[in-house]
């Protein structure tokens, strides 16, 4: 318990510090929480890429062997473009950019790689259904199911290298309270099971708190606040206005949260592993930071989009 609380406080400090440095330039690219971005990114990436099958896993009678090298220095090299891409796009056009108007040839490449990501969300959610089988396995397996999945965090490095630091940093806080109203919720008054083969301790009343606190959080960290992202040149992401508007916007944050979280739970449940990685201790890996942002990232960026 204490190296956690250990784990946490380091991560809250690295993360505050990231914070303070990038609010020192308000409205200027978000360098310090842009590169914890990425690192995040890719730390998911590389755990999902190199997880294999525990004893007893649904991947029992499949033939899988560990990725090569090669392989994943090659994949990590695919998701460091992907990531650059989409960061690339994110950084100001025209003459006062730091790559002056080059950002504008990357805006289309960075949306069709948004909606990559965005088909994960339904496939996800058709997988939840199932529960964990071989299927899930061998999709996780998939390149072409490994990169957007991860990779649609860098949707939040977009809006970081916005300048957009308050909104990128309330939709996370927004979305890591989910976490915690289904923590306290299940706790106190959990009784019916949720996902029981997916994950044994999540319950429906857990799954009420992980909707209700993210909608009341929303209402006062996203009230009135209307934020302009530079999507592409005939579209603009605006916020809705008002404590109900964002109320609801924080509601669908907490609902994608909680898929988001079975989601990676059901790669993990199907592989038969705890924890994706053990670099934070008790807390797991990268994977298992980025779990509830996994989907909420994408979707996040893309559902508040409308056409100027």
């Amino acid at each position: 318990m204490l190296k956690r609380t250990l784990t946490g406080a380091t991560l809250l400090a690295v993360v505050l510090g990231a914070w303070s440095f990038d609010a020192s330039s308000p409205g200027q690219p978000a360098w310090a929480l842009a590169f914890l971005g990425v690192t995040l990114t890719l730390g998911a990436l590389y755990e999902l890429l190199t997880l294999f099958p525990d004893e007893g896993s649904q991947a029992s009678g499949i033939e899988l062997v560990p990725s090569s090298t090669g392989r994943t220095v090659g994949l990590m090299g695919l998701g460091v473009v992907w990531v650059a891409v989409v960061a690339m796009a994110g950084l100001p056009g025209g003459e006062d950019g730091p790559l002056g108007d080059f950002p504008d040839h990357v805006r289309m490449p960075a949306i069709w790689l948004l909606f990559a990501s965005l088909i994960t969300v339904p496939l996800m959610l058709a997988l939840l259904r199932r529960g964990p089988t071989k299927h899930v396995v061998r999709l996780a397996r998939r390149v072409t199911f490994m990169l957007p999945y991860t990779c649609g965090l860098a949707a939040l490095v977009f809006i970081l290298l916005q300048g957009r630091v308050e909104f990128a940093v309330g939709l996370v806080l927004v979305a890591k309270s989910s976490d915690i109203g289904a923590y306290f919720a299940g706790k106190t008054l959990g009784k019916h099971k949720l996902a029981p083969s997916i994950s044994p301790n999540k319950t429906i009343e857990g799954m009420i708190g992980g909707l209700l606190l993210p909608a009341l959080l929303a209402s006062w960290l996203l009230a009135d606040v209307e934020v302009t992202l530079d999507v592409h040149q005939t579209a603009t992401v605006l916020l809705p206005g008002g404590a109900l508007g964002a109320a609801c916007h924080g509601l669908a944050l907490g609902a994608l949260t909680v898929f988001s979280d079975l989601g990676e739970s059901l790669i993990k449940r199907s592989f038969a592993v705890k924890d994706s990685g053990h670099l934070f201790g008790a807390s797991g890996g990268f994977l298992d930071l980025a779990d509830s942002l996994l989907l909420v990232a994408p979707v996040a960026l893309a559902y508040t989009a409308s056409l100027a």
